[in-house]
Formats: structure tokens, sequence, C-alpha cells
């Protein structure tokens, strides 16, 4: 009996030693918040810029300017990271990475080996969120001076406009499973902007402007903020939308939600169902809720 506790002893401790194999100390790695990646055909690198959080390891303060922009190149998307010099030393840890844009280069370079590399070898969580510019480098060059660091402001503005039904939450899950089934994704795009807002001090900003498609590991395809929505719902991927909709000689907005579509044949939508509320939640009298179908319906056949 004793030899078997020993035995259970020893082989508790053993697997506590396996978990505890990388004993990097969190203080002594340089945390990725974003990272943009895009590919140079003529070149033929991957190239590699990337956001950090403070040396010294605590939250960043955009007003002070400290956010760490590193960059790198390599023949691979590991080699593209390993290169990153940091005047530090420190290890580069992308577990907690809040943001993957990808570049214009994967138009004609298949983007899935990085996607593979991003989950498997570097530990990137599938629930990361994606988006992609023409130049990836355009979301690590922004300093914005809202937010407490500098992925959150692209971040925020991902959230309100899949909240609003304009853009789809797209993850590196929802691109490693589309393509597995061989479907296309829809990544939301960003493009530059100016603003009087106060977003950045020189008003250099970004807006969202639909989206790309990714398909085959390569983006193909702009679609505006319209076509993305028709996409959407044709597609079953829209969760919510708000709809302006005429009635007689008023203007209505709504909520729709627990939207569906049906395609015939050719792949055109033909039948699309949903549920209503008002802005106020309450509900809408048959009258709009025949109108604001028919307003989906509308949007719904503007994009196969």
């Amino acid at each position: 009996m004793l030899r078997r506790i020993l035995l259970a002893v020893i082989a508790m401790f053993a697997l506590l030693m396996c978990g505890c194999s990388d004993t990097t100390e969190l203080g002594n790695r340089a945390i990725i918040e974003a990272v943009a990646i895009d590919f140079d055909n003529f070149d033929g690198e991957y190239k590699v810029s990337a956001l950090l959080f403070s040396s010294s390891g605590e939250k960043l303060d955009p007003s002070q300017e400290n956010a760490i922009k590193v960059s790198g190149s390599g023949k691979t998307l590991s080699e593209a990271i390993d290169n990153i010099s940091l005047a530090d030393g420190k290890r580069l840890y992308m577990s907690e990475t809040k943001l993957l844009i990808l570049g214009g280069g994967f138009e004609r370079e298949n983007v899935l080996p990085a996607l593979n590399a991003l989950y498997y070898d570097l530990r990137c969580s599938l629930n990361m969120p994606v988006c992609c510019a023409q130049s990836a480098e355009l979301l690590t060059d922004i300093q914005f001076i809202e937010g407490m660091t500098s992925a959150e402001k692209p971040l925020s503005m991902l959230e309100n406009a899949e909240n609003l039904g304009v853009s789809p939450n797209t993850t590196l899950l929802d691109l490693l499973a589309d393509n597995a089934a061989g479907r296309p994704s829809l990544i939301p795009f960003f493009v530059p902007d100016k603003n009087g807002r106060g977003m950045t001090e020189n008003g250099d900003t970004i807006s969202l402007s639909g989206t790309r498609r990714l398909k085959s590991g390569k983006l193909s395809g702009t679609y505006d903020q319209d076509q993305t929505i028709s996409l959407m719902i044709s597609e079953n991927k829209a969760k919510t939308l708000s709809l302006n909709f005429s009635l007689g000689s008023s203007e209505k907005t709504c909520l729709a939600y627990d939207i569906r579509s049906e395609l015939d044949p050719n792949g055109m939508v033909c039948k699309v169902s949903a549920k209503f509320k008002s802005k106020n939640g309450g509900p809408l009298s048959k009258e709009e809720e025949t109108a604001a179908l028919n307003e989906l319906a509308k949007i719904a056949s503007k994009t196969k």
C-alpha cells in the first residue's frame, strides 16, 4: 500500500515538472498584443511588424507613446519572428496576442502556412480576431490616443461593426475551419482615413471599408459595406442587423435578429426570414414587420 502511494506521488511530481518545463518568467517575455503579417512577393519573404507591451511589463499609457513596434523578415513566418531584434533580449510571447492583421501580399501568396504556424508553433489563440489591410503595417503605425493598448481601438471598431451587423467577427479558428471545409472566409478590411475627433494626434487614422474574401488561402475580392451585409445574410453569418426601412411616408428603424436565408440552385437568395424589434425593444406591427422583411430581402439580393 505504501509503495502505491509513493508511486502515485512520484508520478504526480513528474507531471508537475513536465507542465513547468518552460520556466520563462512572464516579466522576461515580450508580450505581443497585435501582429501584422505580409508577404513581399519580390523578395519572397514574410514581413512582420508587432506591437509589444512596454519593456517594463506595465500597461501601456498611449499618452506617453510607450508602445513598442518591432519588425522582422524571413523566408518563413517563424524565421521572420525569430529575426525580430529586441534590445532587451526578451523572449517573444504570442499566446496573448489580441489582433492579427493580414496584408495585401497574400493576394498572390498562400497565407495558410502562416496561419498554421501561428496556431501550432507560436501558440496563438484560435479566438484571436483577424482583419486585413492593403498594407498590414497600417494598423501598427497608427498611434491611437484612445484606449489603454494600441490594439484596443481597432478591436473596439470591429466589435461595434459586428454589433451593428455590418461586419463579421472573423477569428483564426474561422479561417482554419473554413479552409478545412472548402469554404471562403470574409475578413474585415481597414483603409487609411483622416478624422478630427481626436483618435490620433495628427489626424491619421483607419476606418472599416467592408471586407475581403480569403479563398483557397489567398485574398481576393473587395466588398463594400452593403455587399458585405448581403454576403453575411446569404451565408447565414449575420447575427443581428440595424435596419432602416420605409413605411408609407415614414422612415423607420428596427433591429433584425435570428436572420436566416435559403439559396436557390444558382446560389442566389430565394427566401429570407428574421425576427424584429423596435429600437426600444418592443414588437413591430404586422405592417412594419412586412416592410422590414422586404427591405432585408432587398439587401440580401445585392451580392451573390
